[in-house]
């Protein structure tokens, strides 16, 4: 696919999203910024991947603006061209693409006339929206986590606006085994091995090939293990190959849509029988993408959050089993539902104030644990 020129936009104030912190704050690891050729070097612009598409991104004060560099078709099983599918085919309950577990919408039912791009503008929106969760009224909670505690008070609304993303599980299942005793730079390099030594390529664009992130099925491969290790993955090569196997063997795709519909201690619950995956890496992939915001993935840096609210841990220095449900179930106390939200904004927050490159250049945040009593095998 060329290069599309265009910017489109979407309404989106300035205060609903702050576009850098959600981006390169830890969520996810497949953005990075991008200095824009215009004469204007002020605007930020971040380009990255998700839903099998390479997205430029930037904002104003009311919009969100995106440009669409390459991508590739929604995936389905059948591989069938949905402008020839019959009218028994689109309605039928019993047909189910299960891409729509990954990509978060439904397969669009007709093509672009025309254009640069493959389908009508209102699949890229829709896209955006979820992915950003732009049906919650940010402004509304920081107003209401402002009154919940004054740490919230006196430091997350000097950084406003973090959104917290709704990403595809697999690539977050996979993205945050690599997390482990590592930090964003790392994390990210990771990644990127993985989606271009197994994942299937979407274009190249300035001189870089962009890939989309595999396919469990290709991850499960035995011979995973070993290239993974060539490749610098360390154990954490044992735990993709072996995690990627075992979800084969429980459906793939049909595992992650049952997954989605569990309540928040069922679904974090599953995810611990993966090889690899332990409390904190099972409540990213719940928080992350599974749509649990109530979950708090507890690790050293949030620990040290958590003496804020929790005085009692002062001397402590490693997070034990008791202590990680302790700090969680306070954080879900003062402030609710949302809770594991307003966890990621103090985090992004606190990198701001204490380590003076932030989210610049992907050295702040450490995603890792050290292991905890009584859970050595498992992060």
């Amino acid at each position: 696919m060329s290069a599309a020129i265009k910017w489109r936009s979407l309404l989106c104030d300035s205060n609903q999203l702050q576009l850098k912190a959600t981006l390169l704050g830890g969520q996810s690891f497949r953005w990075k910024a991008r200095n824009p050729n215009e004469l204007d070097q002020k605007q930020n612009e971040f380009i990255g991947v998700f839903a099998n598409i390479v997205w430029i991104l930037r904002q104003t004060e009311r919009e969100l603006q995106y440009r669409i560099v390459g991508e590739q078709s929604y995936p389905n099983g059948a591989n069938r061209d949905v402008t020839k599918a019959t009218v028994h085919e689109q309605t039928s309950a019993t047909v189910k693409n299960l891409a729509q577990v990954r990509l978060k919408v439904s397969e669009p039912a007709e093509y672009a006339n025309g254009g640069e791009l493959l389908y009508p503008v209102s699949y890229y929106e829709q896209l955006l929206s979820i992915y950003f969760r732009l049906d919650v009224d940010l402004e509304h909670y920081y107003q209401q986590w402002i009154k919940c505690h004054e740490h919230f008070a006196s430091s997350a609304t000097k950084f406003y606006a973090v959104r917290q993303l709704d990403q595809d599980p697999v690539e977050n299942l996979f993205c945050f085994i690599c997390s482990q005793n590592n930090h964003i730079a790392r994390i990210s390099d990771m990644v990127e091995k993985l989606c271009r030594n197994y994942g299937e390529k979407i274009c190249d664009y300035e001189g870089t090939s962009y890939y989309n992130f595999p396919s469990v099925a290709s991850l499960a491969e035995a011979t995973v293990e070993e290239k993974l290790r060539e490749l610098g993955f360390g154990y954490r090569a044992k735990y993709i190959q072996r995690s990627a196997d075992k979800i084969l063997q429980l459906g793939d795709l049909d595992w992650f849509r049952q997954l989605c519909q569990l309540d928040y201690k069922a679904a974090h619950k599953e995810l611990l029988s993966l090889p690899g995956i332990g409390p904190k890496v099972a409540d990213c992939i719940c928080l992350m993408s599974l749509g649990h915001l109530q979950a708090i993935p507890v690790d050293t840096h949030v620990f040290q959050l958590a003496k804020h609210y929790l005085p009692t841990l002062a001397k402590s220095q490693n997070v034990t089993d008791r202590q990680y449900v302790t700090v969680a179930d306070k954080f879900r106390e003062i402030y609710g539902p949302y809770a594991g939200w307003a966890q990621t904004v103090l985090f992004c927050s606190d990198l701001r104030q204490f380590r003076q490159r932030g989210t610049d250049d992907g050295e702040g945040q450490e995603n890792s644990n050290k292991p905890r009593k009584k859970q050595k095998k498992k992060v």
